[in-house]
């Protein structure tokens, strides 16, 4: 109860202030968002996995992204997590991976994990997959979540070849969507909305509508997986499918795995479309 009188207490501030500092209020509102509230790991938190495969650090949109590889003489594959997340999300996928021999590399999004930052933005997550693809000449990329909104953002905004596979683990496709339930959380009116939506086009050019998979374009992609749960709580089917519509994919409806994503049948369904 308490947590729900401060957050609607945020979007009342957020409302009383919208029409005497409207730039202002943007910002804030914008940052409430963005701020990463979980998912970060601290110097002293020693993980296995994680240890084993911690790699350099790398400047990259401001932010010093924490990199892991586990080598092998396959593909190369890069990994993806999602929202308030961190690479040790991978822990059940990674030993599947390592046995097929494939070359592994992770990254930590800003403000995740390692890296640093308290703020994460979708663009910068994106120019560091775009980094990592090109650094290591990754031909495989799965993402988790906001990890494969990030994938798909950066396909379409920056210069990737040599892409032969491609997984979506239970992504959104709008982020209208998104913002949606933050606003539903916060209880901002359609004025503080359109604050924030002027901001977002202005930083970036795409408005909050426009910002969807959905809607961007393109290369010639590789074979491309969409996985989603049919009974994700967290991001509905629907985007799946409507992202299926606007890309030649495979769409692989699961029940009962939620919007983890990171169950046994999965790590096999992705094993099994990487032979193919």
């Amino acid at each position: 109860m308490s947590k729900q009188l401060i957050t609607q207490s945020i979007g009342s501030y957020l409302n009383l202030i919208s029409y005497l500092v409207p730039n202002y209020t943007a910002r804030k509102t914008l940052d409430i968002f963005a701020k990463v509230r979980k998912g970060k790991l601290q110097s002293n938190v020693k993980i296995e996995l994680l240890e084993r495969g911690k790699s350099e650090q790398i400047s990259c949109a401001g932010h010093q992204i924490q990199t892991y590889h586990w080598p092998g003489k396959g593909k190369k594959i890069l990994l993806l997590h999602g929202w308030e997340s961190n690479t040790n999300r991978w822990r059940n996928l990674i030993p599947k991976l390592e046995l097929e021999q494939y070359d592994i590399y992770a990254i930590d999004a800003p403000a995740h994990g390692y890296s640093s930052g308290t703020h994460h933005y979708l663009t910068n997550y994106a120019e560091a997959t775009a980094t990592m693809i090109r650094k290591h000449q990754i031909e495989t990329v799965i993402g988790h979540s906001m990890g494969g909104m990030a994938m798909l953002y950066a396909l379409s905004h920056y210069q990737l070849e040599n892409l032969s596979h491609l997984i979506s683990l239970g992504a959104p496709t709008d982020f209208s969507l998104i913002v949606a339930g933050y606003q539903k959380t916060l209880g901002f009116n359609t004025h503080v909305l359109g604050l924030l939506d002027q901001l977002i086009q202005k930083e970036i050019g795409t408005g909050i509508e426009d910002f969807s998979t959905a809607k961007f374009s393109y290369p010639p992609l590789g074979k491309f997986l969409i996985m989603h749960d049919r009974f994700d709580g967290t991001i509905p089917a629907t985007q799946a499918q409507k992202l299926h519509k606007h890309i030649a994919s495979e769409l692989y409806i699961t029940e009962g795995f939620g919007h983890s994503m990171h169950q046994k049948e999965v790590c096999e369904k992705i094993i099994q479309f990487l032979k193919q």
